[in-house]
């Protein structure tokens, strides 16, 4: 049977985490991380991205708003910030541009949280197999 952990592991939990896999005997299978804002720090990221785009199409946002949407996918969050006819006309436009301006402004800041690197060597070294979730680009996940 396979026994599988979900983790979503935030930063003040990561040290605990660590411990959690360097005392335990192999109780797992596999683990699977959600790569943004659990692995890497991309939050602030996205969203100074996001609201650069939204910026850049005139619509008026706070990005300290942007940032607690963040996680939400494109036609979740433009509604909160765009106007339905706003969305019509730019909504995919919006999102190319986000994304852009993520890849050229903000992907080369990003950096692993402390203590990713030292957990996936710990998991490696019990042979547990690691899963990778995202729903980040292709190309974002292979920076």
């Amino acid at each position: 049977m396979l026994r599988i952990y979900l983790s979503n592991i935030i930063r003040p939990q990561l040290s605990l985490s660590v411990r959690h896999f360097a005392t335990k005997r192999r109780e797992l299978d596999a683990v699977i991380f959600d790569v943004d804002g659990t692995l890497i720090d991309t939050v602030d990221f996205h969203a100074k991205a996001w609201h650069d785009a939204l910026e850049y199409y005139n619509i008026k946002s706070n990005l300290s708003d942007v940032r607690m949407q963040i996680g939400k996918a494109a036609d979740q969050l433009l509604p909160v910030f765009a106007t339905e006819e706003q969305i019509k006309k730019y909504g995919k436009e919006i999102s190319e541009k986000k994304a852009k301006l993520f890849k050229d402004n903000y992907l080369h800041q990003i950096k692993p949280f402390p203590g990713v690197r030292q957990l996936f060597e710990l998991i490696k070294q019990r042979n547990i197999l690691i899963a990778l979730a995202s729903s980040a680009q292709t190309d974002e996940l292979e920076l």
